[in-house]
């Protein structure tokens, strides 16, 4: 069995109940066709074989991918060998794709951002994440965890809270628990439409200035009188304007 790669963020699901719930939240039809982001040792690779259509796994380690040639056997499954950010879904010729992965804390945002750039390929996705970053994921507009991530996330999928993972869960355990959370995508939206480009933009310009009043951190892109007629309050701070807020300013410039 190889050894976990520290440099490849290899914490392996190892606890049964958790793998079962995990299929639960899944809940995998056969007409289904799956994409799953580092299948590891198999742990939801196998069960998650015998319910669905078609599964296509990416492992970018030489050694795991030996350990999981022996699921060829079944003819529902496709290995990749690469790294899943050189990997275009366009490879598995399939309507549309629903995505699992327990991904590496060390890729979680290029990982997400990779997923948002094939929106329209996917009918869903479900991640592992390192529960602090999952949480500004889901985080809501006056809380402490709400920031950039949280308005460009919020602005292309649905994200759902599944539930929280013990560190104990894996192996080698990490110092930290995980959370599981779907993501559905908002149909018409995309990483590169014109709107999500000008988002990026404003949110880095409001959460680098947080500490100033919006009207003040704003000011080089859109005037105050602008963000009134918006109905912003010029004195919030970048924490306090919700997600529709922040489109609002996007369309407007």
């Amino acid at each position: 069995m190889s050894r976990p790669k520290k440099s490849l963020g290899q914490n392996f699901l190892i606890d049964p109940l958790v793998i079962d719930r995990t299929i639960q939240h899944l809940n995998p039809l056969p007409s289904d066709n799956f994409l799953e982001i580092g299948p590891g040792r198999g742990a939801i690779t196998e069960p998650l074989l015998n319910l669905v259509r078609k599964l296509d796994a990416v492992e970018i380690d030489e050694e795991l991918v030996g350990g999981l040639k022996k699921l060829e056997s079944h003819k529902n499954f496709t290995l990749h060998n690469t790294s899943i950010l050189k990997f275009s879904p366009k490879e598995v010729p399939e309507e549309k794709i629903r995505v699992v992965g327990n991904l590496p804390y060390n890729l979680s945002t290029s990982i997400l951002l990779w997923s948002f750039g094939y929106l329209n390929l996917f009918l869903d996705m479900h991640f592992m994440f390192q529960k602090e970053f999952g949480e500004r994921l889901i985080a809501k507009n006056n809380t402490k965890n709400f920031g950039r991530t949280s308005v460009i996330t919020q602005y292309l999928t649905k994200p759902q809270y599944c539930f929280s993972i013990e560190s104990d869960s894996f192996s080698p355990k990490p110092k930290v628990d995980s959370v599981f959370i779907k993501f559905k995508p908002i149909i018409g939206r995309n990483l590169d439409d014109p709107i999500a480009d000008k988002l990026q933009i404003i949110t880095r310009i409001a959460f680098m200035h947080r500490r100033k009043m919006i009207g003040k951190a704003l000011q080089k892109l859109v005037s105050e009188d602008k963000l009134v007629e918006l109905n912003i309050d010029l004195k919030s701070r970048a924490e306090n304007l919700s997600v529709d807020d922040y489109v609002k300013i996007a369309m407007a410039l």
